[in-house]
């Protein structure tokens, strides 16, 4: 009996010596807990932004990198001063931004030193003065600005209310360009445009509601230009219908001038219950999607965008169940027809 008496008064003893080694590490962990929820957030940022670089990327744009982003909402055409040496200003058109570097779009400069000055603030409202000379640049922008964005997106669906149709652009552009579209299914006389305040979007916004088996069509004709006069050389399109699908099925076809494959050329589906519209790309090649039905098929091209048609295709039936691919041939007009002839 006294030998199981010690074994067992062995084992009792052993039990207190663990947990006291376990009782320092609690009390540690506990301990920081309670400190951690004890410590005050993080410091805001308390400093004002630098100007790293000035670049003058050709005489209308100026880049100003930050060591930060900048509040680009705070900031308005008068935000920054550019004056020459002999204290002419030179006039700023607009700003944009992307990441911790501002554009400013400017009147053309001349080749000399400028100075620039004023106040910027960066996300979380510090101030910073900003006192520069850099010297202008003398290069042309002859970069043709691109269409960058569209919305919707060609082929979206279910779009009844809130119809508005966004082209996003590369850089600003002129906002006093002619600004000339195309469309089906939308009445033009209430399709009203603005520009966003950087001048890189423009937005047609259509106050009515789509009508059920609606699909719309929208091409933004090439005739804007950005500050440097440089137009855009491709339409922005795009199509969209109030349906849960679209039509159900897909044709194609070659469109072609003088046995060359043709660009940017309207082709046009049209039957008494419906009409569609394509534009054919860079090798001429152009897609729609139809419903099963009897098609009339042309195409058109308006060289120089004054809304006259110049080149036309000749008139064919076409039946979307062929599986033909179309092939149409454009020729010059004697006599010039409105376009919106053939888009009623």
């Amino acid at each position: 009996m006294k030998k199981q008496y010690k074994k067992i008064t062995a084992k009792i003893k052993r039990i207190p010596l663990f947990f006291s080694c376990l009782l320092p590490l609690i009390s540690c962990f506990l301990l920081l807990a309670a400190c951690a929820k004890k410590m005050l957030p993080p410091s805001p940022d308390r400093f004002a932004p630098r100007l790293l670089v000035i670049e003058p990327i050709n005489r209308i744009k100026i880049d100003l990198t930050f060591d930060e982003d900048i509040n680009i909402s705070k900031m308005t055409n008068q935000s920054l001063v550019i004056t020459t040496t002999n204290k002419e200003t030179l006039r700023i058109r607009t700003i944009s931004s992307r990441k911790n570097t501002i554009s400013l779009f400017t009147e053309p400069t001349k080749p000399g030193l400028y100075y620039i000055s004023g106040m910027v603030e960066d996300k979380n409202k510090n101030l910073a003065q900003v006192n520069k000379k850099f010297l202008a640049s003398s290069t042309i922008d002859t970069i043709a600005p691109r269409v960058a964005g569209i919305f919707p997106s060609p082929g979206t669906t279910k779009k009844i209310k809130n119809v508005y149709i966004e082209f996003s652009f590369s850089e600003p552009m002129d906002t006093t360009s002619a600004v000339r579209f195309l469309t089906l299914s939308l009445d033009t006389s209430q399709i009203k445009w603005s520009w966003s305040s950087d001048w890189q979007k423009l937005t047609f916004g259509y106050p009515e509601s789509l009508l059920p088996n609606t699909t719309v069509y929208f091409a933004l004709q090439p005739t804007i230009h950005d500050l440097e006069n440089n137009r855009i050389k491709e339409y922005g399109y795009t199509f969209f219908t109030s349906d849960s699908n679209l039509a159900p099925i897909l044709v194609t076809g070659n469109l072609f001038y003088e046995n060359q494959p043709y660009k940017s050329g309207i082709v046009i589906f049209s039957n008494p219950a419906s009409k569609s519209l394509a534009l054919s790309d860079i090798s001429g090649k152009f897609s729609v999607r139809l419903d099963t039905a009897i098609f009339n098929v042309t195409a058109i091209s308006d060289t120089d965008f004054d809304n006259q048609i110049d080149l036309l295709a000749e008139l064919k039936d076409f039946n979307p169940a062929d599986t033909n691919k179309i092939k149409l041939d454009l020729k010059p007009i004697s006599e010039k027809k409105d376009i919106d002839q053939y888009l009623r």
